[in-house]
């Protein structure tokens, strides 16, 4: 496994304490700033337009959280904008604090392999299409359609803005900022791509989806986390995995669930959201189809290549 997208690291300045205030100024950005905004936000579009109406502090809350619970654009944007903030902070710390550009974090070389992006994107995407599918042709008395014209297509480009803006910006802090940096400290794979798992499990843990099975959707975002980690080193770049986050997270405009973390308008509504063992066993099928299709025949292509030799 090739290490020389963990020693970009290398780049630049990387000692310990630059570590550590770049983890603090990135979470400033992010979990700070991004409430800020996130809150004056609700003040527009909660919080003044109730100003008369007599509410008290825990009306006024439920009042927020049904709003952010409700899919409509103004949630979808509330939502999503302290990803912005996390952008920020990353560039800031990368360029400023570590002194390197700031795409190394997504190859070595500091370039975008948009091939390559597009290529996660769409066999992930396909392979949603075919679960959707699947689900709509098997069990139809699940699904309900809620398509709503309107406000399906007032949505659809702030949708394919902000979804894969928040998508690449959790790639770009885990799969890339966190990876690179724990790579300075161990060249283990395995080690890497555990804590890897772990440090994107744990913010997820949060998720209104959890209320599933705990321990189930726990150990969903651990897979996600470690597969992401996984294709990004194997690939030696960090376009797959971007690809990959991205096209899931788009799925929610064609199908989504009354428990979302993100509620926006779909097309149908899944009512039951089923046993989440069969859900894990299915993301573990689907990662297996994308590794073959994207990087299995690459590798089985190499072997042949050196058998023959």
């Amino acid at each position: 496994m090739s290490q020389s997208y963990l020693d970009v690291a290398r780049q630049g300045k990387n000692n310990w304490w630059r570590y550590l205030l770049a983890i603090l100024l990135i979470l400033f950005f992010w979990l700070i700033v991004g409430s800020i905004i996130a809150g004056i936000l609700l003040l527009v579009f909660v919080v003044i337009p109730s100003g008369n109406s007599g509410l008290d502090s825990s009306e006024l809350q439920l009042k927020i959280t049904e709003f952010l619970q409700t899919p409509s654009l103004a949630a979808y944007v509330t939502i999503n904008v302290s990803f912005i903030f996390l952008w920020l902070g990353l560039f800031v710390s990368v360029k400023w604090l570590h002194q390197r550009k700031f795409f190394t974090l997504v190859s070595p070389s500091g370039s975008v392999n948009f091939r390559r992006l597009f290529s996660g994107f769409g066999v992930w995407f396909v392979l949603q299409v075919i679960l959707m599918a699947l689900g709509l042709i098997l069990n139809p008395d699940n699904y309900e359609f809620v398509f709503n014209p309107a406000q399906w297509f007032l949505i659809l480009p702030f949708a394919l803005l902000l979804t894969p803006m928040q998508a690449f910006a959790e790639e770009l802090l885990f799969r890339g900022y966190f990876l690179q940096g724990l790579g300075l400290l161990t060249k283990q794979p395995l080690v890497l791509i555990i804590i890897n798992g772990i440090l994107f499990m744990v913010p997820h843990l949060v998720n209104p989806e959890m209320s599933r099975g705990p321990v189930w959707l726990a150990l969903s975002y651990f897979s996600v986390g470690v597969f992401t980690a996984i294709i990004t080193l194997k690939d030696n770049r960090l376009e797959l995995a971007l690809g990959l986050h991205a096209a899931n997270n788009l799925t929610l405009l064609f199908i989504s669930t009354n428990d979302s973390v993100l509620p926006a308008p779909a097309i149908w509504l899944l009512k039951d959201t089923g046993d989440p063992r069969w859900d894990l066993l299915i993301f573990w099928a689907q990662i297996a189809v994308f590794y073959y299709i994207l990087l299995g025949r690459k590798t089985k292509n190499k072997l042949a290549e050196v058998a023959n030799k």
